[in-house]
This record gives structure tokens, C-alpha cells and sequence, in this order.
């Protein structure tokens, strides 16, 4: 069953008008009629099962049969990464809402190609609310202001996350032996640009953040490296929680 977002969905509700463009979505798009069953979220934790009862010129009206509230799993997963020419950085923030990352930081730094415009984050919101409807994922992540990266590692470190960064080189250690143990309440991967990390970036994160880490022996895309790390953290947490989310 597809899933729309609703944000101002809360626990108690009993009937609930949406409008805008999932409205559209429902009506036009997925062709929903009345007493046709829908799978919500509000991004929150928060599911519902509710029935269509009225379809209007711009807004339906629905009865929640049920809701599910649901608790965010700890570790919380962030992953800072460069903006990322062609717009692969939206490919990072898709494929990660899909695998429960809580929160991006995306960053600038020396070999960053694509600048931040007004409308950036906003746009990245979209492609995460697009990946939350399409596998159901009850939390939308918290995506940050563009900073650069010396910025963003401070808001890090005042925010207490365990930094774990991936290198090409002078990283000797495989991302799970980096993991200190018991896990950490708030883990944050961070990914270089297409060009990696300049030497003088990596002697300050040497300084200013926790361990280093590889992902094997070939080099990866900016977008692949991401997708790859938050996959093998998953496994090392589930592991150790198979009901994680």
C-alpha cells in the first residue's frame, strides 16, 4: 500500500482533510475512491490507516480507522556529505532516508564543484519525502543549512556525535573495527566530494574528529561511498538489534 505524507497528522485524530499536492497525488496520480483504504505518516514516528469518505474539488476528507505511533530506534545515524556535482547528492539523501539516516549535514569544502543555492534544501526535503512515501519509512530526516566544513564539524562536536569519516587514504581500519563499543547514542558518517578531502582537510579532521575509515580497495563514487558506509553500520547495528529503525 503507498504511503502519503501528512504532517499535521497527530495521534487522537479521527478525521483529516488533505489538500495541496498530496491531494493530487491521491486523486489524480494514484486515482484513490471513496472507501479505498490509505497508509499515512506524518514523519514524526507517526502512522495511520484511514478510509477515504469524501473526494472534493480541492481536498478529500478521510476517518483514521488506526494508528501506530512509533519510537526512533538509538544509535541516531547522520551522515555529512559535499554537495555533489550533476545533483548526486540527492541520490544520497534518497537512497539514505530509504536505509532510517535521522539527519544530513551538507557541507563545502575545498573540492566541493556545485554551489548552494536558495532553493537547495528545500529541494532535498522533497527527494526525502519522496523516498519516505516510497518505502514507508515512519521518520523523515532532519536535513541541515549548508555549511562549510569546519562549521559543520563543530555543530558535530557541540552536538555530541561520534565522528567517523571515510578516506581513500591513511585509513587503514574497516568501518565496523572503528565503532566503539557499547555503540554510541549518535553516530555521523562523513563523505568527501568527488575529488576526496584536501590534504590540509584531512590533517584537520585528524585533529578535530574521531577514527578514519575505509571502505575497501577501490575507489568509490561520492554517492556509492555514502550508500556503502550507512550499509555496513546498519548491519553492525542490526546485529546487535534486529528490530532497529
Amino acid at each position: 500500500m503507498p504511503c502519503f505524507y501528512v504532517p499535521h497528522l497527530v495521534i487522537g485524530m479521527q478525521n483529516l482533510i488533505i489538500e495541496g499536492e498530496e491531494f493530487h497525488h491521491i486523486v489524480n496520480v494514484f486515482r484513490k475512491k471513496p472507501q479505498d483504504r490509505l497508509l499515512l505518516s506524518n514523519g514524526h514516528g507517526l502512522k495511520a490507516t484511514a478510509v477515504l469518505d469524501k473526494i472534493g474539488k480541492k481536498s478529500i476528507t478521510l476517518q483514521i480507522i488506526e494508528s501506530r505511533p512509533t519510537e526512533k530506534s538509538s544509535p541516531r545515524i547522520a551522515v555529512g556529505f559535499s554537495l555533489l556535482r550533476n545533483k548526486n547528492d540527492h541520490l544520497i539523501v534518497e537512497k539514505l532516508t530509504e536505509l532510517g539516516v535521522s539527519e544530513f549535514f551538507p557541507f563545502i569544502s575545498s573540492y566541493t564543484v556545485r554551489n548552494s543555492s536558495n532553493n537547495t534544501i528545500e529541494k532535498f526535503k522533497k527527494t526525502a519525502i519522496a523516498a519516505l512515501k516510497q518505502c514507508d519509512n515512519p521518520f523523515l530526516p532532519q536535513i541541515r543549512e549548508v555549511m562549510d566544513l569546519e562549521k559543520a564539524l563543530s555543530v558535530l562536536q557541540q552536538e555530541n556525535f561520534t565522528v567517523l569519516t571515510a578516506l581513500e587514504r591513511d585509513a587503514v581500519k574497516l568501518l565496523p573495527d572503528c565503532l566503539p563499543e557499547p555503540l554510541p547514542p549518535k553516530i555521523v558518517l562523513l563523505f568527501g566530494p568527488e575529488g576526496g578531502f584536501s590534504d590540509e582537510e584531512i590533517a584537520f579532521l585528524g585533529e578535530q574528529s574521531g577514527e578514519k575509515f575505509t571502505l575497501g580497495n577501490h575507489v568509490l563514487r561520492a554517492e556509492t561511498a555514502a550508500i556503502s558506509g550507512v550499509s555496513q553500520l546498519l548491519l553492525k547495528i542490526l546485529k546487535q538489534q534486529p528490530d532497529y529503525l
